[in-house]
């Protein structure tokens, strides 16, 4: 091989390099709103700038302390569309950054970042049943309270005979709880 042509095979693998370097870039990460109350959600949208590729791994800073990887590929184009949701007012900086995940590269280019501001106080948690609560209270007739009524939070089971009918107006459970129900044996009400 020649020197013209050692130079001119390393000129082209240069060029090459350095667009598979720059194939993906960090584009822009938006919010839908840049100010939201506490627990009101926002779209955050983080997109890679593809040139000539679609290969590369980010990670997504919500400004919280809590992240999340993704990748740019075939199988999982961007841009990543999230929902998000804040618990506490304050001002989140909400980032956009190369890192290598699930073995993609860098994605290219300098961090991008958007500001939300969440305001309003926390939302009050759903009030527990109180400890006083009666039976007769939280179960109708023929059902009965099975066990206690757990005054923190609210989780009650009330039972009667197997096959008995369901109340016509199921108990809408509080906070975290779900409400179940067991017919078999003759059960239902709220629990975590």
């Amino acid at each position: 091989m020649t020197s013209r042509t050692l130079a001119s095979a390393l000129l082209a693998a240069g060029l090459l390099l350095t667009g598979a370097a720059q194939a993906q870039v960090l584009g822009a990460i938006t919010a839908s709103s840049t100010a939201v109350k506490v627990g009101e959600p926002v779209t955050i949208t983080a997109n890679i700038d593809v040139i000539n590729a679609n290969y590369c791994g980010f990670v997504v800073g919500f400004g919280d302390g809590t992240f999340k990887d993704a990748v740019s590929d075939v199988s999982t184009p961007v841009p990543l569309v999230i929902t998000r949701t804040y618990d506490k007012p304050g001002s989140y900086h909400v980032t956009l950054g190369g890192k290598n995940v699930q073995n993609h590269p860098n994605c290219g280019g300098p961090e991008r970042a958007v500001d939300i501001t969440v305001t309003g106080a926390a939302k009050a948690a759903a009030p527990a049943a109180p400890a006083a609560m009666k039976a007769v209270e939280v179960c109708e007739k023929p059902w009965k309270l099975s066990g206690k009524l757990n005054a923190k939070t609210g989780a009650f089971t009330c039972a009667a005979k197997p096959g008995t009918a369901l109340p016509a107006t199921k108990p809408v459970c509080s906070g975290d709880l779900s409400y179940f129900e067991n017919m078999k044996k003759g059960q239902f009400g709220c629990k975590p």
